[in-house]
């Protein structure tokens, strides 16, 4: 059950940092778990992370580390984010930066710019990554 007075989250995912997007990630999973809206927004580098491939070299190693120990990898929230039907949004200017293509993205993710990122979280707390 959605509760009105608590407000979505919008996640701006800017950085490549592997434990940056791994808490993004935690916290947009559990926060759809809780029933409370969630936009994710990956600009920059951040942008891999919405990748089909690049990601997978980037940080298969520390995914393994973590699927060892019992915890959720970074694909295995990302795919959960997916499963449950999390915005996910690619910024234009970030694919540009990074040499990354529209169709390197994961399917559905919509390729938009700062500006319909912040009219999609106008009633959201946005936190950045």
């Amino acid at each position: 059950m959605t509760h009105p007075h608590r407000p979505g989250l919008a996640l701006m995912l800017c950085s490549d940092d592997f434990d940056r997007l791994h808490a993004g990630f935690m916290l947009a999973a559990a926060a759809l778990a809780l029933d409370r809206p969630v936009v994710v927004f990956a600009t920059g580098p951040g942008v891999l992370a919405l990748c089909q491939e690049a990601p997978s070299l980037m940080f298969a190693e520390r995914n393994a580390g973590l699927a060892e120990r019992g915890v959720a990898s970074l694909f295995t929230l990302r795919d959960a984010l997916v499963a449950m039907e999390a915005p996910l949004l690619a910024c234009e200017s970030g694919l540009r930066r990074t040499g990354a293509q529209p169709q390197d993205l994961l399917p559905g993710v919509r390729v938009v710019g700062l500006p319909t990122f912040l009219d999609l979280s106008a009633d959201h707390q946005i936190v950045t990554f």
